[in-house]
């Protein structure tokens, strides 16, 4: 890890701790609030803290399709996952901010996992099937209350960049909660810095596909979606190679 890097997880951690007076705010208001009048607050303060460190790592988000997005209605997104940048990818570039599905082992960093708590992220645990039953149930009443969504549905980052085995989770909650699914490509984040364990500069690219309608829908067609979104975000990411 060289010298930057280490000033920019610094920056992280110390911006962080630098937002309590409204984290503690953030976290009153979840409790007496409903979370479309707590919201606004919380969006604007992570993105307040999130933006300048995109801009000390020198990464430029490059979006397209964003106004494929219904705006009114929840949406479940199903990006590919091969960075810690994907993240912000789409939580920076959805057109409202959504809350996250994240492993139960980002509840182990103090700070974070509460502000991870007042954008109502859902831990998982991926070691229980119980845990991740229950995670999904509490996704799904989420869902149906408005909130939208996001879910890697490779379940893990990518060794190699290549789009791994997609699982069948975001297909359960589109089901439960008639919830359009919105297949993300997020292209050149893992050289950012999974690729050499360095935060290294360039451009992610953020293709939002067209919406998939999932009300009318046989559970038959939920079991096949994995795989078809899948090719989805292996086809534009062909086409974008070409």
């Amino acid at each position: 890890m060289n010298a930057f890097t280490v000033k920019w997880y610094i920056k992280f951690i110390t911006s962080l701790l630098g937002y309590t007076p409204e984290l503690r705010k953030a976290l009153k208001m979840k409790k007496t609030q409903t979370w479309k009048e707590y919201k606004p607050f919380v969006d604007k303060n992570v993105r307040e803290w999130l933006v300048p460190l995109i801009d000390m790592a020198d990464v430029d988000f490059v979006v397209k399709g964003k106004e494929l997005v219904p705006t009114d209605e929840p949406i479940i997104y199903t990006p590919n996952h091969a960075s810690m940048f994907d993240i912000p990818a789409v939580f920076l570039n959805a057109p409202t901010m959504p809350m996250f599905i994240a492993k139960k082992e980002l509840s182990m960093f103090p700070f974070l996992k509460h502000w991870m708590w007042v954008l109502d992220c859902v831990f998982v645990d991926r070691q229980k099937k119980n845990g991740s039953r229950s995670s999904l149930h509490e996704a799904i009443e989420m869902v149906k209350s408005g909130r939208s969504l996001v879910i890697f549905p490779e379940g893990t980052r990518s060794k190699d960049g290549k789009l791994g085995e997609f699982k069948g989770g975001a297909m359960k909650i589109a089901m439960e909660s008639g919830a359009k699914v919105v297949p993300v490509l997020i292209e050149g984040s893992r050289a950012r810095l999974e690729e050499t364990g360095n935060i290294t500069s360039g451009t992610v690219y953020v293709t939002f596909l067209p919406p998939i309608e999932t009300k009318g829908l046989e559970k038959e067609d939920f079991f096949k979606m994995p795989g078809q979104i899948r090719e989805m975000l292996q086809n534009e990411r062909d086409k974008q190679n070409n």
